[in-house]
């Protein structure tokens, strides 16, 4: 394994992708590298809440929790920022300012272009959808719903990282990627 003195990692993907399961195996194999788990904070809202302020709480907590060496990160601000452009589309119901969710990620732009900082997509390319939540206009509630949030996803990839790479993962090339990501 190369040293590296600071390298963050944040894997991306669509709910039931691989994220979890990647980021846990890498914790219980690999002890020179801190993992930090996609949620972290206690007493998350519930879904009819509406309250993204938590959400971006975690993730701004997660980045703080950087440590020199390699760092793996399950789901980073842009997933926040591109979950709320997706809803915004998707649930004319959902009552939030998107406004101010984008003015908080602008604080993370210089942050996605750091020369250390890279950004992994985990994609199935569409051939499996965890539907993980009872609500067709969330943008986990839908087939069409999740294809939209991951091309919002991936736009948001391409324009604020430095380093970001799209990776078709199955499940079977885990220690492919492991090596891959961490190398």
């Amino acid at each position: 394994m190369k040293n590296h003195i600071n390298k963050v990692i944040i894997l991306e993907g669509l709910p039931g992708v691989g994220k979890t399961t990647i980021t846990k195996y890498i914790n219980e194999h690999y002890k020179n590298v801190k993992t930090i788990s996609e949620l972290i904070l206690d007493n998350m809202p519930s879904y009819n809440s509406c309250n993204q302020d938590w959400f971006m709480q975690n993730d701004d907590k997660k980045i703080g929790l950087i440590k020199k060496g390699i760092t793996i990160i399950d789901r980073g601000p842009i997933s926040t920022l591109s979950y709320n452009q997706t809803r915004y589309i998707t649930d004319k119901n959902y009552n939030f300012n998107l406004n101010a969710i984008v003015n908080w990620f602008e604080k993370y732009q210089s942050f996605f272009k750091q020369s250390n900082v890279y950004i992994y997509y985990l994609t199935n390319n569409g051939l499996k959808y965890s539907l993980t939540l009872p609500f067709e206009n969330d943008p986990y509630g839908s087939k069409d719903n999740q294809n939209l949030l991951e091309n919002i996803t991936i736009y948001n990839c391409k324009k604020y990282a430095s380093h970001f790479k799209q990776i078709s993962y199955f499940q079977n090339n885990m220690e492919d990627l492991i090596s891959e990501i961490i190398n």
